[in-house]
């Protein structure tokens, strides 16, 4: 990336250099005096601005390139719409050659401007991560099936509005699961992608789920999950150490948002030790950043109450996958979110009672119920 950069640093500015120093009798000579009589002021002036646009659009070509090999942007797509934009700028200021240069060189300056933003975000997180996972190693300490981890899941979403109508039946087999009864796992599956279907098919399918021991410099590279509330306290990043000052600034506040009532409510329940004690974590491997997907509230509370002591508060879960970079949760961008799309579009119209239904009557296989 540097190399190509630099090459186009070096091509463009000899470029500019040689057209800057040509004399006019030169361009008389190539382009007929006939030519030169319709331009107007110093031909040499316009193809140094050309010669500018077109070194400008070669930094956002490559940079492009970059953004669309580590899928961190939608360069194809802006640069179409900037093809678009400057079809439309020459038909409207083409009076002379002057002004048709003058729209291409604006317009390339926003698209260079444009196809930054991503590449500088991603390079400073980039470099975020190399600095935590420098020393970082996840301590496992065993394996444990899906199966386990939907459970612990479940178990900290069952309040939830969405299962009021099945709350009295499982109540039992959701707070007190038998893992080793099938039936029973296909019910808690089905029970949560009743609520946690859409969050739960992003997750690569090799994910390798263990429970696993964090260390104190681990909170360092935790992030918060990256919608809703929490992109309000990110600020560049989700990473939870950087958020809490924030988030403790709202809570102090007596703030009276539905966020600050909840955490001042978790933070309250956290104290008297009557919430969910598992928290679930995804990552690339043991020493990537590590994104919560399942207790958000209660990790951000423990912070507030003992920042020290929050690694020894809850059971860690962490899923691992080498393809986690292709889940929406753990990174954010273009081609993530358009997976995202898709399969929000696939389930738009299905029935989850409908196949909670069908598993209680033994009609789904497992594969077929982690399709509900």
């Amino acid at each position: 990336m540097s190399t190509a950069l630099l090459l186009v640093v070096l091509i463009a500015s000899l470029f500019t250099a040689a057209v800057w120093l040509a004399p006019e009798q030169l361009w008389t000579m190539i382009l007929g005096s006939h030519f030169m009589l319709n331009s107007q002021g110093s031909f040499s002036s316009l193809l140094v601005l050309y010669a500018a646009l077109t070194g400008i659009y070669s930094f956002s070509v490559v940079i492009m390139a970059y953004e669309i090999s580590r899928r961190i942007g939608n360069a194809s797509w802006l640069q179409l719409c900037f093809s678009g934009a400057i079809a439309l700028g020459i038909y409207m200021f083409h009076s002379t050659l002057h002004q048709v240069i003058t729209v291409q060189l604006v317009l390339m300056i926003l698209l260079l401007l444009a196809v930054s933003i991503p590449f500088v975000r991603a390079e400073t997180a980039r470099a975020r991560e190399l600095e935590l996972t420098r020393t970082a190693n996840l301590n496992k300490i065993r394996l444990v099936e899906e199966d386990e981890v939907i459970a612990e899941f479940l178990k900290a979403e069952f309040y939830q509005p969405e299962f009021e109508r099945y709350r009295e039946r499982f109540s039992n087999i959701v707070h007190y699961p038998d893992l080793s009864n099938k039936r029973e796992n296909r019910i808690r599956r089905a029970l949560l992608f009743r609520r946690r279907g859409r969050m739960w098919r992003e997750l690569p399918r090799d994910t390798e789920w263990w429970e696993v021991e964090l260390q104190p410099n681990d909170l360092a590279r935790i992030r918060a999950f990256p919608r809703k509330q929490w992109r309000t306290f990110a600020a560049g990043n989700f990473y939870l150490t950087d958020m809490i000052g924030r988030i403790r600034a709202k809570v102090e506040a007596s703030d009276p948002s539905k966020f600050s009532v909840k955490m001042r409510g978790v933070t309250a329940d956290l104290a008297e030790s009557i919430v969910p004690n598992s928290v679930l974590l995804i990552g690339i491997d043991h020493s990537s950043p590590l994104t919560i997907i399942e207790g958000n509230h209660r990790m951000a509370a423990a912070m507030l109450l003992d920042p020290t002591s929050v690694h020894q508060r809850f059971r860690f879960y962490c899923g691992l996958s080498p393809r986690m970079r292709q889940c929406c949760w753990y990174q954010t961008d273009f081609a993530t979110l358009s997976r995202y799309a898709k399969n929000i579009v696939r389930y738009m119209f299905q029935d989850r009672d409908f196949f909670i239904q069908r598993v209680l009557r033994g009609e789904l296989t497992t594969s077929d119920a982690s399709e509900a």
